[in-house]
């Protein structure tokens, strides 16, 4: 694994901030956006969320998820394979607890109903583009043309193992 395709993968993730968690239950996908915090060394990203919510009952019964990233605006789009597991540390839930925490939860940190993710990331792709959308069409005319593959940008993946 390429340290320097990890590093691009973490800039990524925080500069989109909102993934979808992906769970399944009962053989069906459920996708809900999540704001996270990522830790770098270890490469976990956690999640604020209600104890009693169908995400953690979700996560209960089967731990394989999935964090999805999306940013059209920057041709940015990361798919992460993982587990999740319900936490209640509560210097985790400190380190994550911020005003909008309060007014999202509508309570205070120490509250029973307040738990933590931990999505501990195994496989991610990510795809991006650092050229904009007018410069993507001419590569695309040009492929047409010239019948060689448009140059649209970067597809990598990273074993997070």
């Amino acid at each position: 694994m390429n340290s320097d395709d990890r590093e691009e993968l973490y800039e990524l993730i925080e500069d989109i901030g909102t993934a979808m968690l992906v769970t399944e239950t009962d053989d069906e996908l459920r996708s809900r956006p999540m704001t996270g915090k990522l830790y770098r060394d270890s490469g976990e990203i956690w999640f604020l969320t209600e104890s009693h919510s169908e995400k953690v009952e979700e996560i209960a019964e089967d731990r394989t998820s999935n964090l999805t990233y999306a940013c059209p605006e920057k041709e940015a789009y990361i798919s992460i394979t993982g587990t999740s597991l319900v936490n209640r540390d509560a210097d985790k839930i400190d380190d994550l607890w911020g005003p909008w925490a309060k007014a999202w939860l509508q309570c205070e940190k120490d509250d029973p109903k307040v738990a933590a993710i931990r999505f501990k990331p195994e496989m991610a792709e990510f795809w991006s583009s650092p050229t904009s959308s007018l410069v993507q069409a001419w590569q695309l005319a040009k492929a047409n043309v010239t019948n060689e593959k448009p140059d649209m940008g970067t597809n990598k993946s990273v074993n997070m193992s």
